[in-house]
C-alpha cells in the first residue's frame, strides 16, 4: 500500500501543482530555479508538520498521506499568495508567518487531542 501512495504523492507533486512563482516572474527559467531552491524548504516544512502527528516508522502509508496533505496545503497557500502579491519578499514573509501560525495551531490541536485521550 505504501508504494502506491508513494507513487501517487510523487506524481501529484510533480504534475498536479503549478509553480507558484510563475505568477510573480515573467522569466520562466528564474521561476523554475527559485521554486527548485524553495522546494527543499517546502518539503522540510511539510515533513515537520506531518511529524507533529505522525510517529516515525509507525505506519509509512499514513505518514506519506499526512506528508502529502501538508505539502498540498503549503503549495496552495504559496500559489494564492503569489496570485495576490507580486513581490517575492512579501510572499515569502507572509508565507513564513502562515507557517508559524499553522505550527502553533497544529501543536494546540495535538495537545487538545492528547488531553482528551488521557
Amino acid at each position: 500500500m505504501y508504494e502506491i501512495v508513494k507513487i501517487i504523492n510523487s506524481t501529484l507533486r510533480d504534475q498536479a501543482f503549478s509553480n507558484p512563482f510563475e505568477y510573480i516572474m515573467d522569466n520562466q527559467l528564474a521561476a523554475i530555479f527559485i521554486f527548485s531552491l524553495f522546494s527543499t524548504v517546502l518539503c522540510k516544512v511539510a515533513f515537520s508538520m506531518c511529524g507533529i502527528f505522525y510517529k516515525s516508522r509507525s505506519n509509512k502509508t499514513l505518514g506519506s498521506i499526512g506528508y502529502m496533505f501538508f505539502y498540498c496545503i503549503n503549495v496552495q497557500v504559496l500559489i494564492k499568495l503569489c496570485q495576490w502579491f507580486q513581490n517575492i519578499y512579501l510572499v515569502i514573509s507572509i508565507y513564513m508567518l502562515f507557517v508559524i501560525a499553522l505550527f502553533i495551531v497544529l501543536y494546540k490541536i495535538k495537545n487538545g487531542i492528547r488531553q482528551n485521550i488521557v
